[in-house]
């Protein structure tokens, strides 16, 4: 009985010094918001394990074994999850809000031929919200005015309207049009 005494003692030092059942994860930054096809970077502490390692993994987009996270084009909610090697249920979630750069107002409309409609666009990656329209298709496409204001072409088609921002041109945002009767 003695010695399955000290052997009980000698297995929970020999396990407490391992940091078996003591590992503990936590990862930073906790919430983040960034714009869609950026990166992040996160950084994940394990503790109590003599194993550091973290295993990385993301709801979207992606994540690389060092933790670097890239928004996917689209914006939403999403969660990166550090996982502890040394104790595969030891986890620790980061909640990432993925947000437009640009977004354009309606997204999408059906507009009858020679039909009017306004468009706005927010950006949010900068402090200028300064945008230029544009008409994917050209002229064919219809015209819109410096202030968004489109008008469909005579024709009907499936057409697309860019606000490109002035401050950062590499990013834009699109809406499509439906011009039918």
């Amino acid at each position: 009985m003695r010695v399955l005494k000290l052997l009980s003692l000698i297995l929970a030092v020999v396990l407490s010094g391992c940091g078996v059942g003591d590992v503990s994860i936590s990862i930073s930054p906790r919430e983040a918001t960034v714009n869609a096809n950026s990166q992040l970077q996160l950084s994940a502490h394990v503790g109590n394990a003599g194993n550091k390692t973290v295993i990385w993994t993301a709801t979207g987009g992606s994540v690389d074994a060092t933790g670097l996270f890239t928004a996917p084009q689209l914006p939403g909610i999403l969660y990166v999850v550090a996982t502890s090697q040394a104790d595969s249920r030891r986890t620790d979630t980061a909640t990432i809000t993925v947000v437009a750069p640009l977004v354009v107002t309606p997204s999408s409309v059906s507009v009858v031929p020679n039909g009017i409609q306004v468009f706005s666009a927010v950006v949010t990656a900068t402090g200028d919200s300064n945008v230029t329209w544009s008409i994917q298709e050209g002229a064919l496409g219809g015209t819109i005015t410096s202030a968004g204001v489109y008008t469909a072409p005579a024709t009907s088609g499936t057409f697309h309207i860019v606000a490109t921002s002035v401050a950062n041109p590499s990013q834009s945002g699109i809406s499509v049009v439906t011009v039918g009767v």
